[in-house]
């Protein structure tokens, strides 16, 4: 009985690695999260100071040196904002100090991805 118990256990086991290899093998390079929904969230906390792209009008002209939302992936991996996201970036620009945002993980997915594209769009102006 024990024995039948160690092979149904272990088969189990290989079943589920299997599994977790080929959802894993399945999304390998694939971004999570969704554009539309960063987007929203951008407009939502964002944009109230910061510009999409270099030259955009700014949100608040009394805020100059927030960055526009497009140079972030050009300055850095968009995966190193994702700790900052999450434990809540503290940031001044000009005298105002950046509201705190509570963001889930799926929020930072969804806002990564949309910088992301961001970044693309602010790469192809530049080579254009």
């Amino acid at each position: 009985m024990q024995k039948i118990s160690l092979v149904i256990l272990v088969t189990g086991l290989v079943a589920a690695g299997m599994w977790g290899i080929g959802d894993y093998m399945n999304r390998k390079g694939e971004e999570h999260g969704d554009v539309t929904q960063g987007q929203s969230i951008a407009e939502q906390t964002c944009l109230r100071c910061h510009t999409k792209f270099k030259g955009d009008p700014l949100p608040d002209p009394t805020i100059t040196d927030a960055p526009p939302l497009a140079s972030f992936g050009q300055r850095w991996p968009l995966e190193n904002l994702e700790e900052a996201l999450a434990e809540g970036i503290t940031v001044s620009h000009d005298s105002m100090t950046m509201p705190e945002f509570s963001f889930t993980p799926e929020s930072i997915a969804d806002l990564l991805v949309y910088l992301g594209e961001l970044t693309r769009e602010a790469n192809a102006r530049d080579k254009g």
